[in-house]
């Protein structure tokens, strides 16, 4: 099966290089050559090179608007499968079904949970939304990037659950920097205060893998901006009904991800915001 991948960012460009080791035929293509974070290698001129003759085609970009953008301009054939694993919102990813169905392009969801180090050792979890048939013909792809591939349902179904993730995600990120500063002006050592939390009942993945970027001094190394930690949390809150109602602590995660943004650590990865809370 011949892949084209759009979309070559740090997530992208990890998920390319999985799968061209996984020894898939793929080609990948970027909005801004200058940004793919990959050598040239395997890398098409246009998006429409980059489909031309391609079975699936998938895109791991920023939003909604720029997935309808690239697949306006990649015009896939009519049956192509196009998987579209980023995070965009339910909304914008039934619009898009119903956009490429007019098409005769099929239409699956496909967004993560994992991040950059996730997608290149192919460790991702991949949710699934759209028709079970598309889902199981993309699972032969998809398992080379993930090691589960869960269809949930029909399309918005998948984008909505990574909402859920991604809120639950957050929130959690936001209060790890709020209990460490209070941790610290208790007198804690910050690294003594972590690796408690670390080996605790709320001990996860995410405490593990975070750890130096947590505990460092400088600005840690960026795999997550807060600027898209807000977008997420902005596209989980419109798609709740009485958001101050029923998601409250989202909605105060959400507020201090906007003082983190209105402080300078937009560009910075999700940990900054713990700098916002320390002594």
């Amino acid at each position: 099966m011949k892949v084209a991948l759009l979309g070559l960012g740090a997530m992208g460009s990890q998920m390319l290089q999985r799968l061209a080791e996984s020894g898939v035929e793929v080609t990948g293509w970027n909005r801004s050559p200058a940004r793919a974070e990959l050598p040239g290698e395997r890398i098409a001129p246009s998006a429409t090179e980059a489909v031309r003759g391609a079975d699936l085609v998938i895109t791991m970009l920023a939003d909604g608007s720029a997935v309808r953008e690239v697949l306006d301009q990649a015009a896939p054939q009519p049956g192509t499968l196009v998987v579209d694993m980023s995070t965009i919102g339910p909304e914008a990813s039934r619009e898009i079904a119903s956009v490429s169905a007019d098409r005769s392009v099929r239409f699956l969801e496909a967004p993560v949970s994992g991040s950059v180090g996730a997608a290149r050792r192919g460790t991702l979890t991949i949710m699934t939304g759209g028709s079970p048939e598309d889902a199981a013909e993309a699972e032969g792809v998809l398992q080379h990037l993930g090691t589960r591939v869960v269809h949930i349902g029909p399309a918005g179904t998948a984008a909505t659950l990574k909402l859920c993730v991604n809120a639950l995600l957050h929130t959690f990120n936001t209060t790890l920097g709020q209990v460490l500063g209070v941790a610290e002006r208790a007198g804690i050592a910050r690294e003594t205060a972590y690796d408690v939390i670390g080996v605790s009942a709320v001990a996860a993945p995410f405490v593990a893998y975070k750890r130096e970027a947590f505990l460092a001094e400088e600005l840690p190394p960026v795999a997550f901006t807060v600027d898209l930690v807000r977008k997420d949390l902005g596209l989980f809150l419109d798609a709740v009904a009485n958001p101050e109602q029923n998601v409250s602590a989202v909605g105060a995660a959400m507020a201090v991800v906007e003082r983190a943004g209105q402080t300078g650590l937009g560009g910075e990865d999700m940990a900054a915001i713990a700098r916002l809370f320390r002594p």
